[in-house]
This record gives structure tokens, sequence and C-alpha cells, in this order.
């Protein structure tokens, strides 16, 4: 799996993002989300883990809460997509269809998203921790953050610093 993290942007990008375009209808179209769906968190786990283990001794990062905030989002929706038969939509018009559950699907829905978000930013810090061999603010990693954050072409410019972390031993990237 490590490969992965060196692989050329290109190869990656179509390794994470091309499937999420097969239709999901029918079960074989189902089957392949959920193995996309799968293998693109298993991607996002081994980056965090892996460029956690490079950081610099001084750092502010928990290793626990990324796992914490990058399975969370998994079992809520898989939690979901059992209880609601594959999802739901909650709008003004329908609210009230939902009763009682609405009270608990909008919070844990918003600490979803504020769970990604999290995600984002671990692996954003990260990578400009390990760059710069110190510990950063918001400022310094908020390039980052967005570009992950708009995902498909973000990874056109993040991808490559992730490769020259991998690639290169850790005397070079933190000098």
């Amino acid at each position: 799996m490590k490969k992965i993290l060196t692989l050329p942007t290109w190869q990656v990008f179509l390794l994470l993002v091309l499937p999420g375009f097969f239709p999901s209808a029918g079960l074989a179209g189902q089957i392949l989300m959920i193995i996309w769906v799968i293998f693109f968190v298993y991607c996002v786990y081994f980056l965090g883990d892996s460029l956690y283990q490079k950081l610099p001794a001084v750092h502010d990062l928990k290793i626990q809460r990324f796992y914490f905030h990058l399975f969370f989002p998994l079992v809520y929706l898989i939690v979901i997509g059992i209880c609601f038969d594959g999802g739901y939509e909650i709008n003004q018009d329908n609210y009230k269809e939902f009763g009682w559950w609405a009270a608990i699907i909008i919070p844990f829905h918003l600490f979803t998203m504020y769970c990604i978000f999290y995600t984002i930013r671990f692996i954003a810090k990260s990578i400009v921790t390990i760059e710069s061999n110190k510990v950063v603010g918001f400022d310094n990693y908020a390039g980052n953050f967005f570009l992950l954050w708009f995902f498909p072409i973000g990874i056109w410019f993040v991808h490559p610093k992730v490769c020259k972390i991998f690639s290169t031993p850790a005397e070079i990237i933190n000098h």
C-alpha cells in the first residue's frame, strides 16, 4: 500500500476518482461503490497514519482523534444506509415526516461534516508540519486544506508534496 503514496499523480487521480463515476444502480453497482468507498477511506487512513509517523518530534496532532474523525462518518453513513434504506433527504418540506429522528439525524450529520473537515485538516497540517519541521498554524496549511477539500482538483497539487515526503529521506525534507 505504501506504493500508492509515491505513484504518479494521474494514477492516484484515476484510482480515487474514476470509480466514483461508475453507475451505482443495481446490486453490482452498489457493491462496486461500497468497495470504492472502503478503498478511499483506507487510502485516507493509510495517508494520515503514514504522515503521522513522519511528523517531527514536536507536533500537536493526535492520531487517535484522526482515527475517530475518519471512522465516525463511515459508521454513521452505514447506520443511516441500513436504517433508512440507502439514505435520507431532510428538507423544509418533509422534516416533519422524520419526527423525533430529525432531532438525532441533524446533529449527527453536522458532526459528520465536522469530522470530514477535521480529517482534511489533519492531513493538510501534517504535510506542512513535515515540510517545515515545526508546528504550524492554519495560515500555513490553509492552501493544502482547501485543495484537499476540493479533492478532485486539489489532488494535482497536494499529491506531489506527498510523493516528495515519501520518496526522499527525512533529513532532506526537514532541511
